[in-house]
């Protein structure tokens, strides 16, 4: 296995560097001082070995390369080319270690790893810790050649893998004083628990006496307790029926008060009513007044509002009118200016096309003077005819490519002068259609007022219908509340009166039945074989209410089904649901009651004959009153019962059965029949009120929808409107500047016309020009002028004088009415069309019919509201009159309410006089209660006794004394009891427990001897091996240490020292008999080396050079790489303290030793680049190191360089 590629990423100096293809043997590494050479040692290292273990957070910030990571992190990443017969199943291992500021990372062939793994990795390629010179940096040749014998007999012991046999011997002595200290801790141990069970045994025979004798006291006193407890159960017993006496005196007087307190609950439940009633009156009442106020201000802010409206209709009318006029007057001077530009424009026109004229007359005349003076010029110029003629031929030439050229610039003029004709033709459209366009968007624009009129209307009578579907809400919510809370209140009484189960079943099986019913539907058995309660199955008169609930009891609430089938199923389903209460069902299936044949007589009727039910309920109604009449009173009952044996009631609830007779008393509002009945009604009101409100709020709804609907109509009508008024603003806008921009148009055109023009002149003048010198080509060579042309230059000059002069006055005439032309323009676009858009806009903003609008809409409000008022002040007086009533009846119920409480105070008057006797009654019935909860407690605290004998239980109490055989025993067995006043409690369990203990005591120390015992040999046997092994590892690197300095230096010798306490002096003498060898006598590793003689004298460390010292750390070095080779080494610099020779022996060992392992060397000379399999150059630029493979002759020119550098 070899080292086969490197990639350094943001490590030190280094950006991102890959060095590929190592060599399998010797690779050397060079570059200048500074380059980063050492950064790439240091790169290895950062993966190899433990230097850069545990750094901090800075430290490694500071191994990142700041401007080449910009993410902040690094990595150096090595890649090992396994060999074939490697236990490595893929060709290459891969070992990367990535750091930044937070993290740091090992990834093991692509995967993440830990320390631990990397390590163990290393260890099985051969690069373990325990090898700590295959990597040699800067220093440690020194650091070795300098080391003290202990330090280097410490690395010797290091590669060996004597480091084991101390591990091992560290802990074998840890365990041997484990061992040694609890043996001696169990002895002390064995040695306190022996007295411990002496001391038990005692004890132990005192406790088993006392044992004996508490189990008879207790006894004793179980029955002294037994009969005192019996006798207190007997007194209090008798005082228990003179209480009953007592009671049955105030039971009518109790009566009294429970008259007076139903008759009070009445009365203050029809109170509180009646308050409740008056709290929401007067809530209304408020309610109204607010709303009543909130409407008066509408009211007063419509009128307000409406004599705001009057005066600004009426100032807009005057501003409108006024704008008008000032409106006209600004038109009439605008049609005045624009008249007065046309004018001079034309004259403009006029003027321009003279001074056009003038100035091709003079073009002309300047032409023609120019032609003779030119043919004077040239019979000067040239000195034959034949050099005029080519000149001319020239000149002829070139003014017919000029020709040409003015040809194709007046085309395109002739067609930028059609381009802007058309224009202006085409602004002219435009103009008449954006007149036509403001007409259609002011006819939309009516059309779009008129619809958000109507929408505001209809939005208006929304939120109008809105606000009194809300108030009938309120009303309904109101009213619905009330009913629930009589509901709940009637509700709680009727599960007072019929008992919570009965009331949580009655509750369970309506839920049921719901359930299945919303599940099933109403087809199901259960929902069509379950028929209600028995209270809801029949009617009668509120006369005989209480009679028939006497009768019937609880059974009014049993549940009717079809069957018993029908009853098992809603039980197992309440059962399934965990739903609580108790159920009880009258199957109809199953009822077979006989019905009973009355006598006729006036003063009985059988009582189910005054129940109104349906057929198909008969058979249940029978079995609960078909054995029961309705007697007029009591006296009639009682005959009645004995003479048909017939179970007889009265209206007032008094039962006559056989043997029996039950009534009394009974408050006149507790009845079941009532309290069900009003909750029926309840009910049915509750539903309908929840109907209404659904109703109402699904009117609601409708009502929010259409405003809302109602609302986004008029925003997106709103919108449509404000984009018409912006694009009628636009066309408007465009319309204003027409003018202006149709003049821009036609100035345009004018001025294209003026250029077509003045291109035609020139073109002309050209021409001429031509025909001129094509003339004169055809005439003689003359050099002086004729006198006709004299005279003709002459009077050409007058008249380009003349002309000139009428076309300065031309020009003088053009920028006078250049001038009033601006002038007028200015007076147009600054001040009049300003001024004539500002009234014009102004008039737009007085916009009375909107106000005349605003004002039919406020009167619309007006009448609403007043109405809305007349309304609400009737209702108000109404609610007056009711709140007047509900106070009236208040005060009436209130001195109902004190009359019966006076009744109350009455009988609870007559009850507190109690008789002088019950006092002292109630604290002897305390006294005796008191007596017999601490007998039960003491005889409770006896415990479980064991069988009492027959003769204490024939031991009478009544006669106790000292004489009392029985009292005479529990003293006696008292006072032998207390001659033990310290006993163990113990003794016994705890006299086993300790014998158990003592027994693996014993057991235990004698597995302590046996493991000490074990633990002596062993540590014999390992010192034993440990010396053999450093014997070992000494012969073989001395042996390798002579050999590899040999080869340094041929002519000298060198041997290793293994230096012992008992002589530290003389190393060479080794112990041969093993035993005589005690731990640690070896001290140190000594050196002895000779530079001149192969067997003369030797000499120490200390008498050696530098660089002697450096060749012999180096040969030491080597020696240990051969007892322990590695796959890969790498040196720093180890050559650079050494002369010649010596870096040439060295380079050759390499060279040798690389056939087995490979090198990686840094190096700054050329003794090791010579030997190199392959070399690679660190070059150093822009603070950034680059390393990449050089041929060998540029590996010297590294050397070279550097040696004369230095």
């Amino acid at each position: 296995m070899y080292l086969k590629k490197i990639i350094i990423s943001g490590f030190k100096s280094y950006t991102h560097e890959i060095v590929d293809q190592l060599h399998p043997r010797h690779n050397v590494v060079v570059g200048r001082n500074g380059s980063g050479k050492s950064n790439f040692f240091g790169a290895i290292e950062f993966v190899l070995s433990d230097e850069y273990n545990n750094l901090r957070q800075s430290e490694r910030v500071g191994l990142i390369n700041k401007g080449a990571s910009r993410s902040g992190f690094a990595f150096v990443e090595i890649v090992f080319e396994n060999v074939p017969d490697s236990s490595v199943k893929s060709n290459e291992t891969c070992i990367r270690r990535t750091i930044s500021a937070t993290k740091d990372q090992y990834k093991l062939n692509g995967r993440n790893a830990t320390r631990k793994e990397v390590v163990e990795m290393l260890d099985s390629i051969g690069l373990a810790t325990t090898i700590p010179y295959y990597i040699v940096k800067q220093g440690k040749i020194n650091q070795l050649a300098t080391a003290r014998p202990a330090q280097l007999l410490q690395v010797l012991l290091e590669i060996g893998g004597v480091r084991v046999y101390d591990e091992k011997l560290s802990e074998i002595m840890k365990l041997l004083h484990d061992a040694d200290k609890c043996l001696k801790q169990t002895r002390i141990e064995y040695s306190s628990v022996t007295e411990r069970l002496k001391i038990l045994s005692k004890e132990r025979k005192e406790q088993e006496k006392f044992e004996q004798l508490d189990k008879k006291h207790r006894i004793l006193q179980f029955i002294v307790l037994e009969k005192k407890h019996q006798d207190s159960v007997a007194k209090l017993q008798n005082l228990d029926q003179k209480e009953q006496a007592w009671q049955e005196k105030h039971r009518q007087q109790t009566l009294k008060i429970s008259e007076a307190i139903e008759n009070m609950n009445v009365l203050k439940r029809e109170r509180k009513e009646n308050k409740i009633a008056l709290t929401h009156a007067l809530s209304k009442q408020t309610y109204l007044n607010e709303e009543h106020i909130s409407l008066q201000k509408q009211k007063a802010q419509l009128e307000l509002q409406k004599k705001d409206m009057e005066a600004k209709l009426t100032r807009e009318t005057y501003d409108r009118e006024d704008n008008k006029t000032q409106l006209h007057k600004r038109m009439a001077e605008i049609a005045q200016t624009e008249e007065e530009i046309k004018n001079v424009l034309e004259e403009l026109k006029s003027a321009q096309e003279q001074k056009d004229e003038y100035g091709s007359q003079l073009q002309k005349k300047i032409e023609m003077r120019n032609e003779i003076v030119d043919k004077l010029r040239r019979g000067v110029q040239f000195s034959t005819r034949e050099e005029r003629d080519d000149f001319l031929k020239q000149e002829i030439e070139y003014a017919l490519n000029q020709i040409d050229k003015m040809k194709e610039g007046l085309s395109d003029t002739e067609k930028e002068y059609r381009i802007a004709v058309e224009s202006l033709e085409i602004e002219k459209k435009i103009g008449a259609q954006e007149e036509k366009r403001l007409e259609q968007l002011s006819k939309e624009e009516n059309l779009y007022e008129i619809r958000l009129s109507q929408i505001k209307k209809r939005l208006q009578d929304s939120k109008i219908l809105l606000e009194e579907l809300l108030l009938d809400e309120m009303k309904h919510k109101e009213e619905l509340q009330n009913c629930q809370a009589q509901y709940i209140d009637h509700e709680h009484k009727l599960r007072k009166q019929i008992g919570t189960r009965a009331f949580q079943g009655f509750q369970s099986v309506r839920k049921i039945v719901n359930m299945v019913k919303t599940q099933a539907g109403e087809d199901h058995p259960v929902v069509k074989g379950y028929y209600g309660q028995v209270l809801e199955n029949f009617e009668c008169e509120e006369a005989i209410y209480r009679a028939v609930e006497t009768t019937a009891g609880n059974k009014l609430y049993y549940h009717i089904v079809e069957s018993d089938a029908v009853a098992n199923e809603i039980i197992a389903l309440c059962n399934k649901h965990k739903l609580p209460g108790e159920y009880n069902f009258l199957p109809l299936n199953r009822l077979q009651p006989v019905e009973q044949v009355h006598h006729k007589e006036q003063a009985i009727q059988p009582l189910i004959s005054l129940l109104t039910f349906e057929p198909k309920y008969k058979l249940a109604l029978l079995q609960i009153f078909g054995k029961t009449v309705l007697c007029d009173d009591l006296e009639r009952a009682i005959s009645t019962n004995r003479q048909y044996r017939l179970s007889c009631v009265t209206r007032e609830g008094d039962i006559v059965k056989s043997g029996t007779i039950t009534g009394g008393y009974r408050a006149p509002v507790s009845s079941k029949v009532g309290q069900y009945l009003i909750l029926r009604n309840l009910t049915e009101k509750i539903l309908q009120l929840e109907n209404s409100l659904k109703s109402k709020c699904k009117q609601i709804r409708n009502a929010e929808a259409l405003i809302e609907n109602n609302e986004m109509q008029h925003a997106a009508e709103e919108t449509k409107f404000q984009s018409l008024q912006q694009n009628k603003v636009q066309v408007q806008t465009r319309l204003r500047t027409f003018p202006e921009r149709y003049r821009a148009l036609e100035q345009k055109c004018a001025e294209k016309e003026r250029k077509n023009h003045t291109l035609k002149n020139d073109l002309e003048m050209l021409s001429r020009k031509k025909v001129s010198l094509e003339r004169e080509l055809s005439t003689q060579f003359i050099s002086v002028l004729s006198e006709e042309d004299e005279r003709t230059i002459a009077l050409l000059d007058k008249e380009i004088r003349k002309i000139e002069q009428l076309k300065h006055e031309a020009f003088n005439a053009e920028l006078q009415l250049q001038t009033k032309k601006v002038r007028l323009e200015n007076k147009l676009n600054v001040r009049l069309i300003p001024s004539r858009d500002a009234l014009t806009q102004s008039m737009s903003g007085l916009n009375c019919t909107s106000i005349n609008k605003n004002m039919k809409l406020n009167e619309q409000n007006q009448a609403m509201v007043a109405s809305k008022i007349n309304s609400l002040v009737q209702d108000i007086n109404k609610l007056d009159k009711q709140v007047l009533e509900m106070k009236e009846t208040d005060s009436k119920l209130s001195s109902e309410v004190k009359h019966w409480e006076q009744q109350q105070k009455n009988a609870e008057d007559a009850i507190a006089i109690k008789d002088a006797n019950q006092i002292s009654h109630e604290t002897r019935k305390q006294n005796l209660e008191q007596e017999i909860n601490e007998y039960a407690k003491q005889i409770s605290a006896l415990g479980v006794l064991p069988e009492v004998e027959r003769v204490y239980r024939t031991m009478t109490l009544p006669m106790v004394r000292d004489s009392e055989p029985l009292m005479k025993e529990l003293e006696q067995t008292k006072k032998q009891l207390n001659k033990f006043s310290a006993v163990n409690r113990t003794a016994i369990d705890e006299h086993t427990r300790v014998s158990q203990t003592l027994k693996g005591l014993s057991q235990k120390m004698k597995e302590a001897e046996d493991s000490l015992a074990l633990y002596e040999t062993s540590i014999e046997q390992l010192r034993l091996q440990r010396i053999d092994c450093i014997e070992r590892i000494f012969n073989t690197v001395n042996t390798h240490f002579g050999e590899i300095f040999s080869k340094f230096v041929p002519t000298g010798c060198g041997r290793l020292i293994l230096l012992t306490r008992d002589d530290p002096e003389d190393g060479s003498k080794v112990a041969k008999n093993k035993k005589d060898v005690v731990p640690d006598r070896y001290v140190g590793l000594g050196l002895q080396v000779s530079f001149t003689t192969s067997d003369g004298i030797l000499n120490g460390m200390n008498s050696l050079s530098g660089g002697q010292k450096t060749l012999v750390a180096i040969a030491l070095i080597f020696a240990m790489q051969k007892y322990n080779p590695a796959p890969f080494y790498l040196f720093d610099e180890i050559d650079q303290a050494l002369d010649n020779k010596y870096r040439e022996a060295i380079a050759n060992e390499i060279h040798t030793l690389s056939e087995n392992s490979q090198f990686i060397t840094i190096t700054f000379r050329r003794e090791l680049v010579t030997g190199a399999d392959k070399c690679f150059g660190v070059r150093y630029q822009n603070n950034i190191s680059h390393i990449g493979p050089v041929p060998k002759q540029q590996a010297f020119d590294f050397v070279v360089d550097d040696t004369i550098r230095d």
